[in-house]
Protein backbone atom coordinates (compact mmCIF):
# COMPACT_ATOMS: atom_id res chain seq x y z
CA UNK A 1 0.00 0.00 0.00
CA UNK A 2 2.84 2.38 0.85
CA UNK A 3 4.49 1.65 -2.49
CA UNK A 4 1.23 2.35 -4.36
CA UNK A 5 0.73 5.61 -2.45
CA UNK A 6 4.29 6.67 -3.25
CA UNK A 7 3.83 5.94 -6.97
CA UNK A 8 0.48 7.73 -7.11
CA UNK A 9 1.73 10.80 -5.28
CA UNK A 10 4.64 11.25 -7.68
CA UNK A 11 3.29 9.88 -10.92
CA UNK A 12 -0.43 10.73 -11.03
CA UNK A 13 -0.15 14.11 -12.73
CA UNK A 14 2.52 13.15 -15.26
CA UNK A 15 0.70 9.91 -16.12
CA UNK A 16 -2.70 11.47 -16.79
CA UNK A 17 -1.28 14.52 -18.52
CA UNK A 18 0.70 12.23 -20.84
CA UNK A 19 -2.34 10.00 -21.30
CA UNK A 20 -4.37 13.03 -22.36
CA UNK A 21 -2.04 13.57 -25.34
CA UNK A 22 -2.28 9.89 -26.28
CA UNK A 23 -6.08 9.98 -26.00
CA UNK A 24 -6.38 13.17 -28.08
CA UNK A 25 -4.39 11.65 -30.94
CA UNK A 26 -5.81 8.12 -30.68
CA UNK A 27 -9.42 9.33 -30.58
CA UNK A 28 -8.71 11.70 -33.46
CA UNK A 29 -9.66 14.93 -31.67
CA UNK A 30 -13.26 13.75 -31.33
CA UNK A 31 -14.77 15.72 -28.42
CA UNK A 32 -17.55 13.22 -27.68
CA UNK A 33 -15.24 10.20 -27.68
CA UNK A 34 -12.69 12.02 -25.53
CA UNK A 35 -15.37 12.86 -23.00
CA UNK A 36 -16.71 9.31 -22.90
CA UNK A 37 -13.50 7.29 -23.02
CA UNK A 38 -10.98 9.56 -21.34
CA UNK A 39 -12.33 12.51 -19.35
CA UNK A 40 -15.22 10.76 -17.57
CA UNK A 41 -12.99 7.82 -16.45
CA UNK A 42 -10.34 10.36 -15.38
CA UNK A 43 -12.90 12.27 -13.30
CA UNK A 44 -14.17 9.04 -11.72
CA UNK A 45 -10.65 7.89 -10.80
CA UNK A 46 -9.77 11.32 -9.40
CA UNK A 47 -12.93 11.41 -7.29
CA UNK A 48 -12.36 7.90 -5.96
CA UNK A 49 -8.72 8.52 -5.05
CA UNK A 50 -9.73 11.58 -3.04
CA UNK A 51 -11.68 9.30 -0.73
CA UNK A 52 -9.01 6.61 -0.48
CA UNK A 53 -5.92 8.85 -0.33
CA UNK A 54 -7.06 12.29 0.90
CA UNK A 55 -4.63 15.03 1.82
CA UNK A 56 -7.10 16.58 4.27
CA UNK A 57 -9.11 14.11 6.30
CA UNK A 58 -12.17 15.63 7.91
CA UNK A 59 -15.93 15.06 7.74
CA UNK A 60 -18.08 17.00 5.30
CA UNK A 61 -19.69 20.15 6.65
CA UNK A 62 -23.48 20.36 6.71
CA UNK A 63 -24.74 21.16 3.22
CA UNK A 64 -21.26 20.99 1.65
CA UNK A 65 -21.85 17.98 -0.62
CA UNK A 66 -25.32 19.10 -1.74
CA UNK A 67 -23.99 22.56 -2.62
CA UNK A 68 -21.13 21.10 -4.66
CA UNK A 69 -23.41 18.65 -6.51
CA UNK A 70 -25.93 21.35 -7.43
CA UNK A 71 -23.15 23.67 -8.57
CA UNK A 72 -21.63 20.91 -10.72
CA UNK A 73 -25.04 20.26 -12.30
CA UNK A 74 -25.56 23.94 -13.13
CA UNK A 75 -22.08 24.15 -14.61
CA UNK A 76 -22.98 21.25 -16.90
CA UNK A 77 -25.63 23.55 -18.39
CA UNK A 78 -22.99 26.26 -18.86
CA UNK A 79 -20.82 23.69 -20.66
CA UNK A 80 -23.74 22.81 -22.93
CA UNK A 81 -24.20 26.49 -23.76
CA UNK A 82 -20.49 26.74 -24.54
CA UNK A 83 -20.57 23.66 -26.80
CA UNK A 84 -23.62 24.95 -28.68
CA UNK A 85 -21.99 28.32 -29.22
CA UNK A 86 -18.74 26.78 -30.46
CA UNK A 87 -20.58 24.52 -32.90
CA UNK A 88 -22.32 27.57 -34.36
CA UNK A 89 -19.05 29.48 -34.65
CA UNK A 90 -17.16 26.68 -36.41
CA UNK A 91 -20.10 26.25 -38.79
CA UNK A 92 -19.14 29.65 -40.21
CA UNK A 93 -16.00 28.16 -41.74
CA UNK A 94 -13.49 29.90 -39.49
CA UNK A 95 -13.51 30.41 -35.74
CA UNK A 96 -12.09 33.90 -36.19
CA UNK A 97 -14.64 36.69 -36.47
CA UNK A 98 -11.82 38.88 -37.78
CA UNK A 99 -11.30 36.51 -40.73
CA UNK A 100 -15.04 36.15 -41.32
CA UNK A 101 -15.39 39.96 -41.40
CA UNK A 102 -12.55 40.20 -43.91
CA UNK A 103 -10.31 42.24 -41.60
CA UNK A 104 -7.57 39.60 -41.62
CA UNK A 105 -6.39 37.45 -44.52
CA UNK A 106 -7.32 33.77 -43.95
CA UNK A 107 -3.69 32.76 -44.51
CA UNK A 108 -2.85 34.33 -41.14
CA UNK A 109 -5.31 32.10 -39.31
CA UNK A 110 -3.79 29.81 -36.68
CA UNK A 111 -5.41 26.80 -38.37
CA UNK A 112 -2.80 27.07 -41.16
CA UNK A 113 -0.03 26.07 -38.77
CA UNK A 114 1.02 22.65 -37.51
CA UNK A 115 -1.26 21.08 -34.91
CA UNK A 116 1.34 21.26 -32.13
CA UNK A 117 1.79 25.00 -32.78
CA UNK A 118 -1.97 25.57 -32.63
CA UNK A 119 -2.30 23.64 -29.37
CA UNK A 120 0.69 25.36 -27.77
CA UNK A 121 -0.50 28.85 -28.76
CA UNK A 122 -4.05 27.96 -27.78
CA UNK A 123 -3.07 26.73 -24.30
CA UNK A 124 -0.83 29.73 -23.59
CA UNK A 125 -3.28 32.32 -24.93
CA UNK A 126 -6.27 30.77 -23.17
CA UNK A 127 -4.35 30.69 -19.91
CA UNK A 128 -3.13 34.27 -20.29
CA UNK A 129 -6.70 35.55 -20.51
CA UNK A 130 -7.76 33.13 -17.79
CA UNK A 131 -5.05 34.66 -15.61
CA UNK A 132 -6.33 38.14 -16.51
CA UNK A 133 -10.00 37.45 -15.82
CA UNK A 134 -9.19 35.39 -12.71
CA UNK A 135 -7.07 38.16 -11.24
CA UNK A 136 -9.76 40.70 -12.10
CA UNK A 137 -12.29 38.52 -10.28
CA UNK A 138 -10.18 38.93 -7.15
CA UNK A 139 -9.29 42.60 -7.46
CA UNK A 140 -12.46 44.20 -8.87
CA UNK A 141 -15.00 44.37 -5.99
CA UNK A 142 -18.09 43.77 -8.13
CA UNK A 143 -16.52 40.70 -9.77
CA UNK A 144 -15.35 39.43 -6.38
CA UNK A 145 -18.96 39.26 -5.23
CA UNK A 146 -19.50 36.51 -7.82
CA UNK A 147 -16.11 34.84 -7.57
CA UNK A 148 -16.23 34.62 -3.77
CA UNK A 149 -18.60 31.66 -4.22
CA UNK A 150 -15.67 29.60 -5.48
CA UNK A 151 -13.55 30.54 -2.47
CA UNK A 152 -16.06 30.01 0.31
CA UNK A 153 -15.34 26.31 0.92
CA UNK A 154 -13.04 25.34 3.79
CA UNK A 155 -11.10 22.80 1.74
CA UNK A 156 -9.96 22.40 -1.87
CA UNK A 157 -11.41 19.31 -3.58
CA UNK A 158 -12.31 17.94 -6.99
CA UNK A 159 -16.01 18.66 -6.43
CA UNK A 160 -15.69 22.26 -5.28
CA UNK A 161 -13.44 23.03 -8.24
CA UNK A 162 -16.80 23.62 -9.93
CA UNK A 163 -18.43 25.43 -7.01
CA UNK A 164 -18.85 28.65 -8.96
CA UNK A 165 -21.47 31.27 -9.62
CA UNK A 166 -22.63 30.76 -13.24
CA UNK A 167 -22.00 34.42 -14.10
CA UNK A 168 -18.44 34.12 -12.77
CA UNK A 169 -18.00 30.86 -14.72
CA UNK A 170 -19.16 32.42 -17.98
CA UNK A 171 -16.97 35.51 -17.50
CA UNK A 172 -13.81 33.51 -16.77
CA UNK A 173 -14.51 30.99 -19.54
CA UNK A 174 -16.08 32.90 -22.40
CA UNK A 175 -13.70 35.89 -22.36
CA UNK A 176 -10.52 33.77 -22.70
CA UNK A 177 -12.25 31.56 -25.26
CA UNK A 178 -13.28 34.59 -27.31
CA UNK A 179 -9.67 35.73 -27.69
CA UNK A 180 -8.46 32.24 -28.59
CA UNK A 181 -11.14 32.01 -31.27
CA UNK A 182 -9.96 35.29 -32.79
CA UNK A 183 -6.74 33.52 -33.82
CA UNK A 184 -8.59 31.27 -36.27
CA UNK A 185 -7.64 28.11 -34.38
CA UNK A 186 -8.99 24.85 -35.83
CA UNK A 187 -11.78 22.95 -34.12
CA UNK A 188 -9.51 19.95 -33.57
CA UNK A 189 -6.84 22.05 -31.87
CA UNK A 190 -9.44 23.71 -29.65
CA UNK A 191 -10.66 20.26 -28.55
CA UNK A 192 -7.08 19.36 -27.60
CA UNK A 193 -6.70 22.62 -25.67
CA UNK A 194 -9.97 21.96 -23.81
CA UNK A 195 -8.98 18.41 -22.83
CA UNK A 196 -5.53 19.45 -21.59
CA UNK A 197 -7.09 22.36 -19.71
CA UNK A 198 -9.67 20.08 -18.10
CA UNK A 199 -6.99 17.66 -16.85
CA UNK A 200 -4.86 20.48 -15.43
CA UNK A 201 -7.89 22.23 -13.92
CA UNK A 202 -8.94 19.03 -12.16
CA UNK A 203 -5.47 18.39 -10.78
CA UNK A 204 -5.27 21.88 -9.27
CA UNK A 205 -8.16 21.08 -6.93
CA UNK A 206 -7.51 17.45 -6.04
CA UNK A 207 -7.56 16.67 -2.33
CA UNK A 208 -4.70 14.19 -2.74
CA UNK A 209 -1.21 14.18 -1.30
CA UNK A 210 0.58 14.63 -4.62
CA UNK A 211 4.26 15.55 -4.93
CA UNK A 212 5.32 17.41 -8.08
CA UNK A 213 8.84 18.68 -7.47
CA UNK A 214 9.96 21.06 -10.23
CA UNK A 215 6.53 20.84 -11.93
CA UNK A 216 5.21 23.14 -9.16
CA UNK A 217 7.06 25.97 -10.93
CA UNK A 218 5.59 25.12 -14.36
CA UNK A 219 1.91 24.24 -13.88
CA UNK A 220 -0.72 24.98 -11.27
CA UNK A 221 -0.51 21.75 -9.30
CA UNK A 222 -2.73 21.14 -6.29
CA UNK A 223 0.29 21.87 -4.08
CA UNK A 224 0.56 25.34 -5.61
CA UNK A 225 -3.16 26.06 -5.97
CA UNK A 226 -3.93 25.38 -2.30
CA UNK A 227 -2.21 28.68 -1.55
CA UNK A 228 -4.56 30.48 -3.92
CA UNK A 229 -7.41 29.46 -1.62
CA UNK A 230 -5.75 30.80 1.52
CA UNK A 231 -7.81 33.26 3.56
CA UNK A 232 -4.70 35.49 3.73
CA UNK A 233 -4.38 37.86 0.78
CA UNK A 234 -0.59 37.80 0.98
CA UNK A 235 -0.77 34.07 0.23
CA UNK A 236 -3.77 33.93 -2.13
CA UNK A 237 -1.80 34.24 -5.37
CA UNK A 238 -1.22 31.80 -8.28
CA UNK A 239 -4.00 32.84 -10.66
CA UNK A 240 -2.94 30.86 -13.73
CA UNK A 241 -2.74 27.19 -14.73
CA UNK A 242 0.49 27.55 -16.71
CA UNK A 243 2.60 29.33 -14.12
CA UNK A 244 4.55 31.46 -16.59
CA UNK A 245 2.04 34.30 -16.15
CA UNK A 246 2.32 34.30 -12.36
CA UNK A 247 6.11 34.34 -12.65
CA UNK A 248 6.02 37.20 -15.17
CA UNK A 249 3.58 39.35 -13.20
CA UNK A 250 4.95 38.67 -9.73
CA UNK A 251 2.00 36.69 -8.36
CA UNK A 252 3.67 33.31 -7.91
CA UNK A 253 3.62 32.11 -4.32
CA UNK A 254 4.93 28.77 -3.08
CA UNK A 255 6.68 28.83 0.31
CA UNK A 256 9.12 26.01 1.00
CA UNK A 257 8.70 26.01 4.77
CA UNK A 258 4.99 25.01 4.77
CA UNK A 259 2.81 22.60 2.80
CA UNK A 260 -0.53 24.34 3.20
CA UNK A 261 -2.10 27.63 4.26
CA UNK A 262 -3.16 27.90 7.87
CA UNK A 263 -6.76 28.44 6.83
CA UNK A 264 -8.67 27.92 3.59
CA UNK A 265 -11.69 30.02 2.63
CA UNK A 266 -12.84 33.63 2.81
CA UNK A 267 -11.23 36.30 4.93
CA UNK A 268 -14.65 37.57 5.99
CA UNK A 269 -17.48 35.04 6.36
CA UNK A 270 -19.94 37.42 7.98
CA UNK A 271 -23.48 36.43 6.89
CA UNK A 272 -22.03 34.35 4.04
CA UNK A 273 -24.36 31.46 3.00
CA UNK A 274 -21.43 29.11 2.51
CA UNK A 275 -23.37 25.89 1.94
CA UNK A 276 -26.61 27.14 0.40
CA UNK A 277 -26.24 27.23 -3.37
CA UNK A 278 -29.45 29.11 -4.09
CA UNK A 279 -28.62 31.81 -1.55
CA UNK A 280 -25.12 32.09 -3.04
CA UNK A 281 -26.70 32.69 -6.44
CA UNK A 282 -28.46 35.74 -5.04
CA UNK A 283 -25.56 36.89 -2.85
CA UNK A 284 -23.90 39.28 -5.38
CA UNK A 285 -27.21 41.12 -5.76
CA UNK A 286 -27.84 41.31 -2.00
CA UNK A 287 -24.24 41.98 -0.97
CA UNK A 288 -24.81 45.38 0.66
CA UNK A 289 -27.72 44.09 2.66
CA UNK A 290 -26.02 40.89 3.86
CA UNK A 291 -22.54 42.25 4.43
CA UNK A 292 -23.53 45.44 6.25
CA UNK A 293 -23.82 49.12 5.29
CA UNK A 294 -21.95 50.51 2.29
CA UNK A 295 -18.85 51.53 4.24
CA UNK A 296 -18.60 48.11 5.85
CA UNK A 297 -19.27 46.46 2.47
CA UNK A 298 -16.36 48.27 0.86
CA UNK A 299 -14.05 47.23 3.69
CA UNK A 300 -15.33 43.66 3.64
CA UNK A 301 -14.84 43.39 -0.11
CA UNK A 302 -11.28 44.64 0.19
CA UNK A 303 -10.61 42.35 3.09
CA UNK A 304 -12.06 39.26 1.47
CA UNK A 305 -9.82 39.71 -1.52
CA UNK A 306 -6.88 41.48 0.06
CA UNK A 307 -6.49 40.73 3.75
CA UNK A 308 -6.77 37.76 6.05
CA UNK A 309 -7.42 39.95 9.07
CA UNK A 310 -10.71 41.25 7.64
CA UNK A 311 -12.85 40.85 10.73
CA UNK A 312 -10.39 42.80 12.85
CA UNK A 313 -10.18 45.55 10.22
CA UNK A 314 -13.95 45.94 10.05
CA UNK A 315 -14.13 46.19 13.83
CA UNK A 316 -11.39 48.81 13.84
CA UNK A 317 -13.18 50.82 11.16
CA UNK A 318 -16.40 50.77 13.15
CA UNK A 319 -14.56 51.88 16.29
CA UNK A 320 -12.95 54.75 14.40
CA UNK A 321 -16.30 55.85 12.96
CA UNK A 322 -17.89 55.74 16.41
CA UNK A 323 -15.18 57.94 17.88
Amino acid sequence: MKTLSWLLSRGFTVFFLSLSFVAIITLNYDANKLLLWFLLPFYAISLALQFFLPKIKKPLEKGELATDLISNSVLTLVNSLQSTGLAAIFALGSSSLLIEAGWIDPQWGLSNYAMWVQVLVGVLLLDFFFYTTHRMAHEVPMLWRFHSVHHCAHRVTFLNAYRVHPIDAMFRRFVPLFFVLLTGISEQALVAVAVIGSVLGTITHLNMDLKHGWLNYVIGTNEVHRWHHSSKYSEAKNFSVIMIWDHLFGTYYFPKDREMPERTGLGDETNYPRHSYWQMLLLPFRWDRLKGDKNDTRIAEQSSSTDAESIQEISAAKTADAS
